[in-house]
């Protein structure tokens, strides 16, 4: 069976930049399990497989593996597959996809696509900055110095925001996998994203990395799930009305620097809607030539190909992968 694949480099304007991503097209024969084998052998942060839909009102079913777990939704892989279709005339500028969450409408044009996230679900804060600031390798004052709350926020998949006062604080941050794990015991399943309002490129809005460590992911260079949570929560934090509008860089001290857009409509100090945006860039296309059945046991996985086990996923739970998430 052969099935055709897109790569894409997501939240850039340019190739070999942003995040990457692998599109498999037409997937509709692949079985779960043989999905997970596809992702696992890309190794990228995530990989999508398009089917058709199985909830009326969308255009497409997209499901979403990082190496390891299939994931209920992500940024920069609803953004790079939305891209790939409408450049191959298969997505018209307003589409819904069916993600794990939901319908999930997706606005695009060429070489550019803007999903809308649910309203903001913010969860607790963390009781021991001093302890979060050690595992990241700061200084506590970097993080408590900046006045503002270390808080889980949710627009679909959950992040652990983690401000930072300076620039220079951000690019020292060199997290302890066990360290950091163990601070983040109390927000199963979630990243550390970090910022700072000190940016390196003059009108943006937050510089940001992302850690995820002892989940498998050592930094990912572009987190779409949790660009809309950090809009979210900068909206709560400062003056503004009506829509506003925030733009993120990150994957900078990784090599593969990113542009991340986010939308938020706020009414009376309630967040109604979030949205998230970038352009992406197609790099490259070919086919994977596949047997019918898995082999039951290959290298000493059972019922996976691959064997030896996962590799490293290079991204984060919910969103964000490539260059090393993934």
């Amino acid at each position: 069976m052969r099935y055709a694949f897109h790569l894409v480099d997501v939240f850039t304007d340019r190739p070999l930049a942003g995040n990457q991503l692998a599109v498999v097209l037409d997937a509709d024969g692949l079985e779960t399990d043989r999905m997970q084998a596809i992702a696992r052998e890309f190794n990228f942060s995530e990989t999508t497989f398009v089917t058709a839909p199985t909830a009326e009102g969308c255009d497409w079913r997209v499901r979403i593996f990082t190496p390891l777990v299939e994931l209920p939704m992500a940024g920069h892989p609803t953004i790079g597959t939305a891209v790939v279709l409408e450049a191959l005339g298969r997505a018209s500028e307003r589409t819904v996809f069916e993600l794990g969450v939901g319908p999930t409408p997706v606005r695009v044009r060429a070489g550019w696509a803007e999903m809308e996230q649910q309203p903001p679900a913010f969860g607790m804060q963390h009781p021991d900055p001093a302890a979060l600031a050690a595992a990241l390798s700061i200084e506590a004052e970097e993080i408590t110095g900046t006045g503002l709350p270390v808080q889980s926020v949710s627009t679909g998949l959950a992040h652990l925001m983690v401000p930072v006062r300076s620039l220079a604080g951000v690019r020292r941050l060199h997290p302890d996998p066990d360290a950091l794990g163990a601070a983040l015991a109390l927000f199963p399943g979630a990243a550390a994203y970090c910022f700072s309002r000190e940016v390196e490129h003059p009108g943006l809005d937050a510089h940001c990395r992302m850690f995820a460590p002892h989940l498998g992911t050592a930094e990912d260079p572009a987190t779409g799930s949790a660009a809309g949570p950090l809009a979210c929560y900068l909206a709560v934090h400062t003056e503004g009305e009506g829509l506003r509008r925030f733009r993120f860089e990150q994957g900078i001290e990784m090599g593969r620097p990113s542009l991340l857009e986010a939308s938020v409509e706020q009414r009376g100090g309630t967040i109604t809607a979030v949205t998230v945006a970038g352009e992406a860039r197609r790099l490259a296309e070919g086919w994977l030539t596949l047997d019918k059945t898995l082999p039951r046991e290959v290298g000493g996985v059972p019922g996976e190909a691959g064997g030896g086990g996962p590799r490293e996923v290079g991204g984060v739970p919910g969103e964000a992968g490539g260059g090393g998430d993934r």
